[in-house]
């Protein structure tokens, strides 16, 4: 019976210590993800590269998905409204901002390097956004 009760505290205690660490385990589950990407990185073939930083951002931006569905779930109706339009908005944000990165690059680096250089940046925003909304699910669930 002692023993019982030792392990459903060492349960309890266990559930509390991991609960709204949402961030970490998203950071862990993408190191995989992140060392593929390097392997591609390193490989100095320019097609690989951006291929890697497309791949990605293609993971980054199914966890980003992954969170936002998990905060709609938690938001009232009202703020759900206002969550879906920031995150439309966000979206429309990120193209204007990688376009923009794309044509600056074909200006600086010409256009071999503008599509490994602006998909970098794609990676790079959609990456911040997912950390920035696991944080936000982290706060939901205190």
């Amino acid at each position: 019976m002692k023993k019982l009760l030792l392990i459903a505290g060492l349960l309890v205690i266990g559930a509390i210590a991991f609960a709204g660490k949402y961030e970490n385990e998203l950071t862990e589950r993408m190191k995989v993800a992140e060392e593929k990407a390097q392997t591609g990185w390193d490989s100095g073939v320019r097609v690989d590269m951006i291929n890697a930083s497309l791949d990605l951002d293609t993971e980054w931006e199914k966890e980003m998905n992954k969170v936002y569905d998990l905060i709609l779930k938690k938001l009232p109706a009202k703020e759900k409204t206002k969550f879906k339009a920031e995150q439309n908005k966000w979206v429309k944000d990120r193209k204007v901002k990688v376009q923009k990165a794309y044509d600056k690059y074909i200006k600086e680096e010409g256009p071999r390097m503008a599509g490994e250089l602006a998909a970098s940046e794609r990676l790079s925003i959609t990456k911040e956004r997912t950390l920035e909304l696991a944080k936000r699910y982290d706060k939901l669930n205190k």
